[in-house]
């Protein structure tokens, strides 16, 4: 008994008072809480956070929907919809619309996802770090690349959420990497050589679709960290090539996997104004001058950087210091990523300041994509935990009375990096923060900030950019530059069934008449008429989506449809995942294993673990590609003809609880040039007493009457709040328009002998 005892603390031991283990689960820990507790007054005035938090929002409605992967968000751009995931990376979304499905609110869930990002990160540091040097050196290595200030710049002032997360990928390719081209090819343990370089694949895919441009930036310095270690290794060419093989072919690996996001979004660039280069030599606006490339403050002050974030003090004595111990005495790893890390350091640190013009010149068609130099500081980062670390580490060997000061050393050090980083903060809550200017909370904002700012206009579809910036230009309203159109004057248009990308109409016309749908034109959208394809072109200055309507009766439908990049980035994309999983089945020999008797006997769950979690990844990749999930809900006609405007039909609301709010969604279709009415949708009982109300014009704020066109169709949304009082039951809803000066005079439909429409019920639930 005694033995057993001393065996099972042993094993307790070597598992909880693994320093390689405990250390970097602290260092996450940490990290983690840090990150939360500094958010707890956040967000304030950033310069990108407002823009992702409406995507997520979409999103979170897509995914409510069904709709897995929506390239087109319909909601945003004043509904007039834009095709943000189709150019965008959506890998930062999805975690927090997750957890907004969840019941999460939508502010903890961003916290909650870039806290834990931010711990992971921490994590994998400390594994990368030691690789190359001992614990306390990695512990300094992992506290900088955390607290470096352009990390806490990039969320707290830019509110750049998705780069911020790219961060956590960067070591898990520089593990994986280093990792494969070092391992044993013949290794078949935990890490042999097809698992590392399929998990560098798969990394490669995460970086890329979190934030792109880190993605290519992380190419440029792959192909430089290359370049420099094939200059330090050509006389061991074996080492140069096996490096060289596994980052070039893990880089394969990543962008086959994201192919199906990136090849859309190069081949169709040119469907948005971005692929008009908007941002051509913004970059070069932002060089900084040397002497104002560093913040000289004892703590890193983020409001005195006129052109961007500068580059913090302690990287210049860090340089220094590295400079003074690099020598053949080192180890031949951590010396070549010393001789590796410091000239690319330096080099980033160059291309922020304006002595580097040339270099941005000859590069121009590529690095105009980075936009702002001081971007490479995400390297910068990267290269100072580095040199830090090696510093560090030569000191561990000078002596034993200094390589027991190195502890002392590297706390104080930590602490430090710390406190430089996070006191120079300002934070402001929401509540007393001002708007940032470039917000479009309405559509005024746009149209104030479009003519001097291409961030209002980079991912608008060019058939739709002329007008609206014509008009913001000029300082009027796009819809002001409408021509005229003919009356719709015997025309129809009942939803049937309505979806986030799909909708369904039966058409009734006397004549044929061009039918207007409520989207900007963009060539996916596809339009049937009785099943057959219709031509869809942009319609009207604005560029909207519109399809030929014969005389007759006719059932239509337009939906999202897949074009031929998508199909291709897919074909791809398969191609990747196949290869992956025959990496991992190698590793695991598992087809090997299964034509062996006793197949599944001892280890074979630990062996087909692998490759049965990737295929239930393209198990849920493909259920998100085959669109079977989008769900569509039946509306019900009313067919209200007010001459201008007919109100055609109503979405109705689920089942609610008292204290909930319900969303009623009316479809109308305008058959004239507008009026200034008002829509009214009125909660009731069966007496008909007023319970709750919700009044607004058709179409919603952002589409006044001045922008109706005839053949429109116009969507608004009534949001009811149900009293806390109300008891369960069944509880009618009516709805009409009114003059604004007239609202207590509705108007009286031309076929209907009230001006109080039933349109419904909402059933309160306890």
């Amino acid at each position: 008994m005694g033995f057993s005892g001393s065996a099972l603390f042993s094993r307790f031991k070597s598992i909880y008072f693994n320093c390689d283990l405990i250390t970097p689960l602290l260092l996450a820990v940490f990290s983690g809480l840090a990150l939360y507790a500094l958010t707890s007054s956040w967000p304030g005035d950033t310069h990108d956070g407002e823009t992702h938090i409406r995507r997520v929002e979409a999103l979170t409605a897509a995914l409510q929907a069904g709709v897995i992967y929506p390239r087109w968000l319909p909601e945003l751009m004043f509904g007039y919809g834009k095709p943000v995931l189709n150019y965008y990376s959506p890998g930062f979304y999805y975690p927090v619309a997750l957890l907004s499905l969840a019941g999460l609110d939508l502010i903890s869930s961003i916290r909650i996802v870039l806290s834990v990002g931010f711990a992971l990160s921490a994590w994998w540091m400390f594994r990368l770090s030691r690789l190359f040097v001992s614990m306390w050196p990695s512990i300094v290595s992992v506290i900088c690349f955390q607290f470096f200030p352009y990390r806490i710049y990039d969320l707290f002032i830019r509110g750049a959420f998705p780069e911020f997360s790219a961060f956590i990928w960067l070591p898990l390719i520089a593990f994986f990497t280093v990792r494969a081209a070092t391992v044993d090819r013949n290794d078949t343990g935990r890490y042999s050589h097809p698992v590392l370089v399929a998990s560098a694949g798969i990394a490669w895919a995460g970086l890329i679709l979190t934030h792109n441009l880190t993605a290519l930036m992380a190419v440029l310095m792959l192909g430089a960290s290359l370049a420099l270690f094939w200059a330090l290794q050509y006389r061991v060419q074996a080492h140069w090539l096996r490096i060289f093989s596994v980052g070039i072919f893990s880089v394969a690996i990543g962008a086959s996997l994201a192919a199906w996001y990136i090849l859309p979004a190069l081949t169709e660039l040119g469907w948005v104004m971005n692929g008009r280069r908007l941002f051509a030599g913004l970059g070069m606006s932002h060089l900084l001058d040397w002497r104002v490339l560093f913040s000289w403050g004892v703590v890193y002050f983020y409001n005195d950087a006129q052109h961007g974030p500068r580059l913090p003090i302690f990287l210049l004595p860090t340089v220094l210091a590295v400079l003074s111990t690099v020598s053949k005495k080192q180890r031949p790893t951590l010396r070549i990523l010393t001789l590796v890390a410091l000239p690319l350091t330096l080099g980033l640190a160059w291309t922020i300041t304006d002595s580097s013009v040339l270099f941005w010149n000859t590069g121009e068609r590529l690095l105009d994509q980075i936009l702002f130099p001081w971007r490479w500081q995400i390297f910068i980062a990267f290269g100072a935990s580095f040199l830090l670390m090696a510093f560090v580490e030569s000191l561990m060997s000078k002596s034993r009375v200094r390589a027991a000061l190195v502890p002392l050393l590297s706390l104080a050090i930590s602490v430090y990096l710390i406190v430089y980083a996070t006191v120079g903060l300002n934070l402001e809550t929401r509540d007393s923060a001002p708007q940032h200017a470039h917000w479009s909370n309405s559509i005024e904002d746009w149209l104030a900030q479009a003519p001097i700012s291409p961030w209002g206009q980079h991912l608008l579809p060019i058939w739709s950019a002329g007008t609206m910036l014509e008009a913001a230009k000029a300082g009027m309203y796009p819809w002001e530059q409408q021509p005229g159109h003919a009356p719709v004057s015997a025309a129809a248009v009942t939803p049937k069934r309505v979806g986030l990308l799909q909708q369904r109409y039966t058409v009734t016309t006397d004549q044929p008449f061009r039918l207007l749908f409520h989207q900007f034109y963009f060539p996916a959208w596809q339009v049937s008429v009785n099943g057959s394809q219709m031509n869809v072109e942009p319609a009207t200055g604005l560029g909207l989506v519109s399809a030929a309507i014969p005389a007759g009766t006719h059932d239509v439908e337009i939906k999202w449809g897949t074009t031929p990049a998508v199909w291709l980035g897919r074909i791809v994309t398969v191609a990747g995942w196949l290869l992956v999983l025959v990496l991992l089945c190698k590793k695991n020999n598992v087809l090997g294993l299964l034509r062996r008797e006793h197949a599944f006997g001892t280890g074979w769950a630990r062996r087909f673990l692998s490759p049965a979690a990737w295929l239930s990844v393209g198990v849920i990749l493909l259920l998100g590609a085959s669109g079977i999930t989008a769900r569509t809900w039946k509306v019900t006609a009313i067919a209200a003809d007010y001459g201008f405007i007919r109100l055609e039909g109503v979405r109705p609301p689920a089942p609610l609880r008292a204290g909930e709010m319900a969303s009623i969604q009316l479809t109308w279709l305008a058959k004239d040039t507008g009026e200034p009415v008002s829509a009214f949708v009125h909660l009731v009982d069966e007496s008909g007493n007023g319970l709750s109300q919700h009044d607004g014009p058709p179409g919603g704020k952002d589409t006044p009457f001045q922008s109706w066109i005839p053949g429109l169709i116009l969507y608004s949304t009534h949001n009811i709040t149900i009293p806390d009082s109300l008891p369960p039951g069944t509880y009618r809803l009516v709805a009409g328009l009114y003059y604004p000066e007239q609202a207590h005079e509705p108007i009286v439909p031309a076929n209907g002998s009230s001006p109080r429409l039933e349109i419904g019920y909402v059933e309160v639930i306890p």
